[in-house]
This record gives C-alpha cells, sequence and structure tokens, in this order.
C-alpha cells in the first residue's frame, strides 16, 4: 500500500466512476482499476461493489476511506508545511549582538525586517562576545553579531557585514577642540575611557590607537564605567574622552550638553561587524539572506563589505 493507491481509492470513492477517477489522476483506467483491485487484495477487503451500471463503497470500504482521508490530508499538511520553510526567515531564529552594537544597529532594521518578514519570530539576546561564542557553540543561540574574526574558533563560521568606522567623543572645552586634523598621536595623548576587558570594543581602542595597555596609574584610573553610556556621561562631565562606534552617532543619538563627537579621519579607525553561525547550521541560507537584509538598511554612516 502507498499514498498512491490511497489517492486512487479517494478518487474512485468520490467520482464513483472508473473513467472521471482516473482522469483526475493523470492514470489509465486499467491502471487504476488494477491498483484498486491490489489494495482490495492487500487489505483482504471488497471496497466496492462494481456492475455494469454503477460502481459504489462497501461499508467497510467506507470506514477505510475515513482513515484514508487523515492520511492523504496529514501527508498535505506535512508538504505545507514544508513549502512554508522553503521561504526565507520563517520561525524561530536567536540572534545574539554585542553590547555595544545592539542599541545601536536593532532599533534601524526591526521594522523594516518584520514588515519584509512578518513570519520570523525573531528572539535577541545581548551578551559579551566570549559569552556569545560560547552560547553559539552550545547551541543556545542560532547566529550572533559580532565585531571580533573568529578564525580560531573552528565551529563557526562568518558573514562580513559592514565596516564600522570609529568617532571621537571629547568634552567640549577640551583643547583637541582646536585640533582640525586629529592623528592617532593626537589620541594617544588623550585620557581615554574604555569598557572593561571582557568588551571587545576596549581592545579594538586600543589597536586604533596604537596602545598595548593604558597607564595602571592614571587621573582616569577610578573610572570603571560597565556600559558606552555610563563612559559617555563622564565624558560629558570633563572627565576624559572615548572613541564610539558610528552607529552610536547616527541621527544625533548622542546629544549631551558639554560634549561633542567628531569624526576621525584615521585609515584604521574603524571595526569589522560580521554575522557568526555554527558551521552545521541547517538554515545558513537564512543568515544570507539576513546578512543583505541588513546589508541594505545600513546608513551612510558605515560602509557595506
Amino acid at each position: 500500500m502507498n499514498l498512491k493507491d490511497l489517492k486512487y481509492f479517494s478518487s474512485l470513492a468520490k467520482h464513483k466512476n472508473f473513467s472521471k477517477a482516473a482522469e483526475e489522476c493523470f492514470v489509465t483506467q486499467p491502471t487504476l482499476s488494477n491498483q484498486i483491485n491490489k489494495l482490495e487484495q492487500e487489505l483482504g477487503l471488497i471496497l466496492f461493489e462494481r456492475t455494469n451500471r454503477r460502481v459504489s463503497i462497501t461499508e467497510e470500504g467506507k470506514l477505510i476511506l475515513e482513515a484514508a482521508q487523515k492520511t492523504l490530508d496529514h501527508v498535505s499538511e506535512i508538504k505545507k508545511l514544508a513549502h512554508k520553510f522553503k521561504e526565507p526567515l520563517m520561525g524561530k531564529l536567536t540572534l545574539g549582538a554585542i553590547h555595544t552594537l545592539s542599541p545601536y544597529l536593532l532599533p534601524i532594521i526591526l521594522l523594516p525586517l518584520k514588515e519584509a518578514f512578518p513570519e520570523l519570530d525573531l528572539i535577541l539576546v545581548e551578551a559579551t562576545t566570549s559569552e556569545l561564542i560560547e552560547d553559539l557553540k552550545g547551541g543556545k543561540i542560532d547566529a550572533a553579531l559580532l565585531a571580533t574574526p573568529i578564525r580560531s574558533e573552528k565551529s563557526l563560521k562568518e558573514l562580513k557585514l559592514f565596516k564600522e568606522p570609529f568617532w571621537l567623543a571629547h568634552p567640549t572645552n577640551h583643547k583637541i577642540y582646536n585640533v582640525d586634523n586629529i592623528t592617532v598621536k593626537h589620541l594617544q595623548k588623550l585620557d581615554l575611557l574604555l569598557l572593561p576587558e571582557e568588551h571587545c570594543l576596549s581592545d579594538q581602542v586600543k589597536s586604533v590607537c596604537g596602545l598595548k595597555n593604558l597607564e595602571t596609574e592614571g587621573p582616569m584610573q577610578w573610572l570603571h564605567a560597565g556600559s558606552l553610556e555610563t563612559i559617555l556621561q563622564f565624558v560629558a562631565m570633563g572627565q576624559g574622552s572615548t572613541l564610539v562606534p558610528a552607529l552610536a552617532v547616527y541621527e544625533g543619538r548622542i546629544n549631551t550638553q558639554g560634549m561633542m563627537v567628531r569624526k576621525l579621519d584615521i585609515d584604521q579607525a574603524y571595526r569589522n561587524i560580521s554575522i557568526s553561525f555554527r558551521k552545521d547550521y541547517s538554515k545558513e541560507s537564512d543568515l544570507k539572506v539576513l546578512s543583505k537584509f541588513i546589508q541594505d538598511n545600513l546608513p551612510n554612516i558605515v560602509e557595506p563589505i
């Protein structure tokens, strides 16, 4: 017994005519008749009473038809589900993002993403780079937006998204205000405020400035802020300077009295943002669609890769 036999059986029960049933099933009348005979032999039941004038289903056949129709309906539902999941970005997607990117990028893309893919059930997770990498490898999240290359992680791969420049945030009354062309040497002389070491942004800022480590003692070493927003408040109070990712200043998001942000004309003053995932992740094609969508909806303050 196979699904074709059940389809032939269901069609003949509906039309009560071999010719019409064969036409609906796209087979010849003898083929349909032979398969019905084989099905009856396999079940050991007479499903139809046949005369020269009419075909009628038996009482046993009616009971078998009810079960057969349920099977055909289930198969049809499975095919519909399979077809739905062939569409991109449908169902649940757990996406991680680092703290210094999530609050700036996601508000830009979430509404258009929901409009473009209404069947997407997006779950967001914010954490540090190391935490997100562990969550990826452990299967707790499907993908992660990171600013750190993952070349050493053999089980992961990445899709590059965009290059995000760094801008300088400093007090409005700082002497660097009068410097038109800020260089790395200027940055090295600033009292830079950084996030704790578990945030990759700290290492990226040190790399831009050509610093291995900040001084262990200095006027700013008593400040230990856990978020970029807190650091910017310190800057506005005149307690130091910092570098901020470009998306953090997009559309005047940083508009704090006592502080100004300035674009840097330094070649290495940027970070690369990518989306990382497990090599065995079954929906890599979905992530490629998501990556393209993010790139297409980025503001011109960053550069798609």
